[in-house]
């Protein structure tokens, strides 16, 4: 019989919340209980979870949970960007309203960062803020979406239009999760980790450059190093900046140019994952520093092998994703400029210099945004 086992326990303060982020294997429902027993004492619980982990939801948990005299309610949200609405928050709020859920009351989002971002935003906004907690499944959600307190939904064009910053009383991070996840959706969470070693840890960057056959083979030990190292360098850079106004910004390292990706690509279906559109935009961002700076393409080299490396886009190929190379380029151009960071009406893009180390510049040049989406994007 399986144990618990914890390898960190993060303790958090930010804003005025104080909560654990917890990182080990076989985690629920025991931690899960123990918190709702020592923070609310409203035995009324909402789980929203993708179909995925039905069996364990409505088995492991919530059998666990209405042992320990919860009211256990369930909600299926199905994961996927285009589930990330208003109409998927409505669908919420009514589900609360109808069964009376308070502001003492607990959400639980258990899913990828869609639902994780989703029911946060809900969690936020319904009675203007109803208990918390996250239990993040992949990879991406565990060490990106599911820390430092950003909750939203898209809206049209736009992602994460209409949001909030409302922290969980609880993450749980089990590694058990990430024996289940496809290859891509592996991948995709890694290009977040290899986001923060450009940004904020050379160290860390070699080690990925060294280990790659581990962490792509999973290896314990050296999954539990680069997670723990990307947890610690998103705490600190939210830490004191939870609002986004100064050092958090660098953890935007190839969003603005990934999310126009993401989103001009997004027709009927996801082209690309999250950590693929930020991947494609590393690259891009990469290209713009060596322009901006004048200087060798050396790091934007360092970038292409270590993506390539770990199996992840640094191109898009308009042709292979039926589109026509000169109107997606022109659509790139169009979205980047809905992006949220803008400050006086000009984009700020984060751009490193070196490995490991990173500034945030509003100058960058109209016609050099152009050309980075002319470079990536290929026929």
């Amino acid at each position: 019989m399986k144990s618990n086992v914890m390898y960190n326990n993060y303790e958090v303060k930010l804003d005025s919340s104080c909560y654990n982020i917890l990182l080990g294997r076989d985690l629920l429902p025991d931690s899960l209980i123990e918190n709702l027993n020592s923070k609310t004492k409203n035995k009324k619980v909402l789980i929203v979870f993708d179909p995925y982990f039905e069996d364990l939801v409505k088995g492991k948990v919530q059998d666990a949970l209405t042992c320990a005299q919860y009211q256990v309610h369930t909600h299926l949200l199905k994961s996927g960007k285009h589930n990330k609405t208003i109409i998927s928050a409505i669908g919420l709020y009514e589900f609360l309203e109808i069964k009376g859920f308070s502001r003492d009351s607990t959400i639980i989002a258990f899913g990828g960062g869609v639902i994780g971002d989703l029911v946060g935003f809900v969690a936020s906004t319904y009675l203007r803020g109803v208990n918390f907690i996250s239990i993040p499944t992949t990879l991406m959600a565990m060490i990106d979406s599911s820390i430092g307190g950003k909750v939203a939904i898209n809206f049209r064009k736009t992602i994460n239009a209409i949001g909030n910053y409302y922290h969980p009383m609880l993450d749980v991070i089990d590694f058990d999760f990430i024996k289940s996840l496809s290859d891509r959706d592996f991948r995709s969470g890694l290009a977040e980790i290899i986001k923060c070693a450009v940004i904020a840890d050379k160290e860390l960057f070699a080690y990925l450059d060294v280990n790659s056959e581990k962490v792509l083979s999973r290896q314990q030990d050296a999954l539990l190093y680069i997670m723990s190292r990307a947890i610690e360098i998103k705490l600190d850079h939210v830490s004191g900046d939870v609002r986004e106004q100064g050092k958090r910004l660098r953890l935007n390292y190839g969003h603005t140019l990934g999310h126009s990706v993401e989103i001009s690509t997004d027709v009927l279906s996801e082209t690309y994952r999250h950590g693929e559109g930020v991947s494609i935009g590393m690259i891009g961002a990469a290209y713009i520093a060596v322009k901006y700076f004048g200087k060798s393409d050396n790091i934007l080299r360092e970038h292409e092998a270590i993506l390539k490396k770990y199996g992840l886009p640094t191109r898009v190929d308009s042709k292979a994703i039926n589109f026509r190379r000169q109107d997606l380029i022109d659509e790139c151009v169009r979205n980047v400029y809905k992006d949220k960071k803008k400050k006086n009406s000009q984009l700020r893009f984060v751009l490193p210099q070196v490995i490991g180390e990173c500034g945030v510049y509003g100058d960058v040049s109209d016609d050099l945004v152009a050309q980075a989406f002319n470079y990536l994007i290929r026929s």
